[in-house]
């Protein structure tokens, strides 16, 4: 059983926030999408998969992007206190406990077209960290494709927070190589100068 996430009240206080944050976060701080027409203008089963530096790069993809999408996921430990499991319901964050829930939560979610949105490293990392081989199996098992994302200027690199937009992996081969390729379309995403 899939764990409570897309509940219409707290998907409301997101888009609310959404709105708020918009102007502080978007334009003040600078921050751009590279690749924007990539990213999918409506609900489908699509897996964006991205690095991950710091807790506010969640909130940068929910500004992003305009479908509801749902983050999978994160450590147990994060949802501990009430505070915080009320921020990860908010965010629409799925608790990753073990491996085979992972995959099983991720495939029902994709069966019923909701975007995912997968950190493969599967925590935060500086750089790009080593990525799990999760995100690839979750796409070779429903024959999705991985849209790989760079987030940048969120951790210690330099420069306005941006989101570059690679092109559409499809799922093929094994999960190793697919997640080796992966990573070298985020690689190549980190390259591209911030402007």
């Amino acid at each position: 059983m899939i764990q409570a996430v897309n509940r219409p009240i707290p998907l409301a206080v997101r888009r609310t926030l959404r709105f708020l944050l918009r102007l502080p976060l978007g334009r003040w701080s600078g921050f751009r999408v590279h690749g924007a027409t990539r990213l999918p203008a409506a609900r489908r089963p699509l897996i964006l998969a991205a690095n991950h530096a710091a807790f506010v790069d969640t909130v940068y993809f929910i500004l992003a992007l305009r479908p509801r999408f749902t983050v999978c996921g994160a450590q147990p430990r994060l949802f501990r206190s009430r505070t915080r499991r009320a921020l990860m319901t908010v965010a629409n964050i799925l608790r990753v406990d073990d491996e085979p829930q992972f995959l099983n939560d991720c495939a029902a979610l994709l069966r019923a077209g909701e975007i995912l949105l997968i950190y493969p490293a599967m925590g935060r990392t500086r750089g790009l960290g080593e990525f799990k081989h999760w995100a690839a199996e979750v796409a070779l098992a429903c024959n999705v494709p991985l849209l790989p994302c760079f987030i940048g200027g969120t951790g210690a690199d330099q420069g306005p927070p941006r989101l570059n937009v690679g092109e559409l992996l499809p799922p093929t081969g094994d999960p190793g190589t697919l997640t080796a390729q992966l990573r070298g379309r985020i690689e190549e995403l980190a390259q591209q100068p911030a402007s």
